[in-house]
């Protein structure tokens, strides 16, 4: 199997390293328009759900990441000066939005 990814982000890295991983005889190209080093579209968040996808599908890579990663266990959400839960940000948003 022969396999063109356009793009080099977090999306197009990883499933290019599982594809080659699943089958190594497969040709897996990543196209990316950007040098090596260029950390465009690397601001990513992950859900611990995320990382447990990650952990499972290959836990060499996810200890190289989540031995890189900026963790942040407890994200606070204010609006007009008032706590907020996760799970309210849509309708806020939809609030301050269209109203």
């Amino acid at each position: 199997m022969r396999y063109a990814v356009i793009g080099g982000g977090p999306a197009g890295l990883y499933f290019a390293l599982l594809a080659k991983k699943a089958n190594p005889a497969d040709e897996v190209l990543v196209a990316e328009r950007n040098p090596p080093d260029a950390t465009f579209g690397w601001g990513v968040v992950f859900s611990e759900e995320t990382l447990g996808a990650l952990r499972d599908a290959d836990y060499e890579t996810y200890n190289e990441i989540a031995d890189n990663f900026a963790r942040w266990n407890a994200i606070d959400i204010y609006y007009r000066d008032t706590r907020s839960a996760r799970a309210a940000m849509p309708s806020l948003v939809f609030r301050a939005r269209c109203y």
